[in-house]
């Protein structure tokens, strides 16, 4: 039952009353359907709630197919549908930092069927840097569950002869800006945790961003920018074939992949802990059962042995947890980024 169809049944009521041939008593019925409009719309929601999903599900990409959110969805997208029993379509709306997945998404009903894969740049850099735009899941989202997140790796040419994250910082502080450092883009979180790394550091590194990270490998590789900020799982074979030296890790341990490469935070800038994660999100308002289902669905499928295998070579570690830790983390990641926020571009615009 929907909201027009309680409504016709409540409404059904004043014919009756017109029978009876009474005013008074043909009021009091009218006015008592009138009233009864709310229950029927508790009873019509929690009959589609019980019924959910009976539909396809669509999930939304921030990002453009082939990056890592596109892998993370095609991992998880196939046995959700299993799950839930309907399919689960993935749908890219790249574009504006993520601001056009994430008012698109926060624009639908709240009702299930459209969900966000929600990142740490369109969910909180984001935010951090500009008001009411893809701001924490408590106002605009509903947190459902965090699926993975990936440290960001400091790697370095060779060729610059530094092995080891103070001697980076030795040798920024002589060049006085004169050494450059490249990311994924401006905004990125591959660019953030530089910021956010030299500035506690108190040096200075010219930034190259790059809309993509395979032309930023290539041109550290040609010894064309001699630093690196980028995710583990894209220059993992190049640093096991010593072609990238691995200075440090960004998250707060070391990588099961890497043990022997350490934590910024155990280089000497404590509680230093970047990372980038995936997770999913569906609008605020969405009933409370529907967000527990979906909740139920995924954390099995996060714990199969050949999902965390293949986020594994990504780079990325397994996550899960409930919804309320996710909500914690976004919130906690956005006051993160403002910190950088003010460094980059002073107050919040």
């Amino acid at each position: 039952m929907d909201m027009h169809q309680a409504a016709r049944a409540a409404m059904a009521i004043v014919p009756t009353a017109t029978r009876l041939g009474a005013p008074a008593r043909r009021r009091r019925l009218a006015l008592r359907g009138i009233a009864a409009l709310p229950w029927f719309a508790q009873v019509a929601r929690a009959a589609g709630d019980a019924n959910y999903p009976n539909r396809a599900i669509r999930l939304i990409l921030p990002s453009a197919i082939g990056g890592s959110g596109d892998l993370v969805a095609r991992l998880v997208a196939p046995p959700l549908g299993e799950a839930l029993g309907q399919p689960v379509v993935i749908e890219s709306r790249p574009g504006a930092a993520g601001r056009i997945a994430v008012e698109y998404v926060a624009g639908t009903a709240p009702d299930g069927y459209t969900l966000l894969l929600a990142n740490n740049g369109a969910n909180a850099i984001v935010p951090a840097k500009h008001e009411g735009a893809g701001v924490p899941s408590e106002v605009r989202f509903a947190p459902v569950a965090m699926l993975a997140r990936m440290p960001v790796v400091v790697v370095v040419s060779p060729a610059l002869g530094v092995d080891a994250l103070d001697g980076l910082i030795e040798r920024a502080r002589r060049a006085s800006g004169r050494l450059f450092y490249a990311s994924g883009g401006v905004g990125s979180t591959s660019h953030m945790a530089a910021v956010l790394l030299f500035g506690r550091a108190g040096v200075r590194l010219g930034h190259v961003p790059y809309a993509g990270t395979s032309m930023a490998v290539k041109d550290v590789l040609a010894g064309e920018v001699p630093v690196l900020f980028t995710y583990l799982g894209t220059v993992a074979t190049l640093i096991r074939a010593g072609r990238l030296q691995a200075l440090a890790v960004t998250g707060s341990h070391r990588m099961d992949a890497f043990p022997q490469v350490p934590t910024v935070a155990e280089e000497g800038y404590p509680d230093f802990d970047v990372t980038t994660w995936q997770g999913i999100v569906v609008p605020e308002g969405t009933p409370r059962p529907v967000v527990a289902r979906l909740h139920d669905a995924l954390l099995p499928i996060i714990a199969l042995p050949r999902v965390r295998s293949q986020l594994a070579a990504l780079g990325m570690e397994p996550v899960g947890g409930s919804s309320s830790d996710f909500a914690q983390a976004i919130r906690a990641a956005v006051r993160q980024w403002e910190e950088v926020a003010r460094i980059t571009d002073g107050p919040r615009r």
